[in-house]
């Protein structure tokens, strides 16, 4: 059979089944020559499929993150708000409104140009339109400073580091010879303005290796208005007892508190205080928890009572400042305050270094002097407790005494200065103390290499007293200590 001629049409069958026979005939054999072609057609179909899917969630990826970058951006944006600076009808700089109607600056260069990775993040102010009166400057002044120009924002930051080296050679009774190195005082202070330029803040800490110790301690921790000549402070605060104790610990003209000091004074303490000063006059109200002594770290009050304290300061002369003891520079006119305090304390803890009871109320007095005059200072101060005791722990009441002298005189203007002072403590019953009563006399050099920022002192101290056991006490001491203080 002729195979070219086995496709025709046979008699009898219609002409249409042989041309759909034949259709059908060409479409396989054209099918199987084009399907390599047609899979690899859909193969590169569904890779576009899936890079347009994968480009379509970068786009998304991308639009939230610009959505979250603006709203960072608007919300930074709020910090430069101002109120009545007279920028505008509504004081505040071109920008868009906030919730409140006021503008904020928020069209910034960076914002702009936030995508652009070499744009920094650091805004210059003028181009950010932040007003001029929010601008910080950075200076030198008195400490490590960073203040807006309205002065309604600040924070200073000082430091204070003394190292100090004691020899003593005390008699049997009083202990035995020794010979240390300390960090006599480590403290970083802040201080500054908030909100307004009139309400301040101020804390600290402080950490030292006297008396075997090594820990860091809060120290003050409080806030304060001042409203023309009326102040009001809270927080843990130093209230206004004594002279020596309120003043600048780095700028003292020895190393370290009179011992009568240490005794009476009514140290830091939670609570409130009021003060008013006018003219020559400085008056302070105190109302707080039990005023605790040096030695005890609770703060807590345990019952209803509260501590007062109110001291009067008046001005004879110029003021013979809180500040400082001493100046390492010439005063051209005389200064001359007088002072005087009173505090009531429940003592909520024993005490040595004051010898004082837990329950024990104790009734506090002071009077003290300042003079200074072109090369010379002096001050002097007595003090004054009475104690009342709980039942069964000693007579009802007793009374115990101390006071201090001191003076110094600047050998060589602003460098050489000779110091010498004398102070007495007398207990009248043992109530945790060691001694029964102490009498130190000391003379001192200190040389000021850069005022009291940097300054090296010495000193030499003879001691003598009685114990509860009517031993002679008796002590030698010298101490050197170097300063720095930013």
């Amino acid at each position: 059979m002729n195979p070219v001629n086995s496709t025709r049409p046979r008699p009898g069958k219609p002409q249409s089944a042989y041309k759909l026979k034949q259709g059908l005939g060409c479409a396989l054999t054209l099918g199987f020559a084009l399907s390599p072609a047609l899979a690899t057609a859909q193969s590169e179909s569904a890779r576009i499929k899936q890079l347009l899917e994968q480009m379509q969630e970068y786009q998304r990826q991308l639009a939230e993150t610009n959505a979250r970058l603006q709203a960072l951006e608007k919300k930074d944006a709020t910090k430069t708000e101002t109120q009545g600076n007279g920028l505008g009808n509504n004081g505040y700089a071109n920008g868009t409104a906030n919730g409140n109607g006021k503008k904020v600056a928020s069209d910034t260069a960076t914002a702009k140009a936030r995508n652009i990775q070499e744009q920094p993040d650091v805004e210059d102010p003028a181009t950010a339109k932040v007003p001029k009166e929010r601008f910080l400057k950075g200076f030198y002044d008195g400490g490590f400073t960073l203040r807006t120009s309205d002065n309604r924002y600040s924070i200073t930051i000082n430091g204070l580091a003394q190292a100090r080296y004691t020899l003593n050679l005390p008699s049997k009774y009083t202990g035995s010879d020794s010979q240390t190195f300390d960090l006599a005082l480590g403290r970083l202070f802040f201080s500054g303005t908030v909100f307004d330029p009139n309400l301040s803040y101020f804390f600290f800490y402080q950490t030292s290796t006297l008396a075997n110790d090594n820990r860091v301690d809060t120290i003050d921790w409080w806030g304060k208005y001042q409203l023309g000549d009326w102040g009001i402070k809270a927080g843990r605060i130093l209230p206004q007892y004594s002279r020596q104790f309120y003043t600048d610990i780095g700028k003292y003209l020895f190393m370290d508190l009179q011992a009568p000091e240490y005794a009476f004074s009514l140290q830091r303490t939670p609570g409130a205080e009021v003060m008013w000063h006018a003219d020559k006059w400085t008056v302070s109200l105190t109302a707080g928890n039990s005023v605790r002594a040096l030695d005890s770290t609770t703060q807590e009050n345990t019952n209803l009572k509260l501590a007062g304290i109110a001291r009067v300061v008046y001005d004879v002369l110029d003021p013979y400042t809180y500040v400082q003891e001493t100046i390492p520079d010439v005063v051209e006119r005389p200064q001359l305050s007088l002072g005087a305090a009173f505090g009531f304390n429940p003592v909520d803890t024993n005490s040595s270094l004051q010898n004082t009871i837990a329950g024990m109320d104790t009734y506090n007095g002071t009077l003290d002097i300042g003079y200074r005059y072109q090369l010379f200072n002096t001050e002097a101060a007595f003090f004054w407790r009475e104690d009342h005791r709980p039942k069964n722990t000693g007579p009802g009441t007793s009374d115990n005494y101390g006071w201090y002298w001191q003076a110094g005189y600047f050998l060589l203007p602003k460098r050489l200065e000779i110091a010498g002072t004398a102070n007495q403590v007398l207990f009248d019953f043992p109530d945790g103390s060691s001694y029964k009563n102490q009498t130190i006399g000391s003379v001192g050099l200190n040389y000021y290499f850069y005022d009291h920022n940097f300054k090296l002192q010495s000193d030499y101290s003879y001691i003598t007293g009685e114990d509860w056991s009517h031993h002679s006490l008796e002590d030698n001491r010298f101490r050197l200590q170097g300063q720095v203080y930013f």
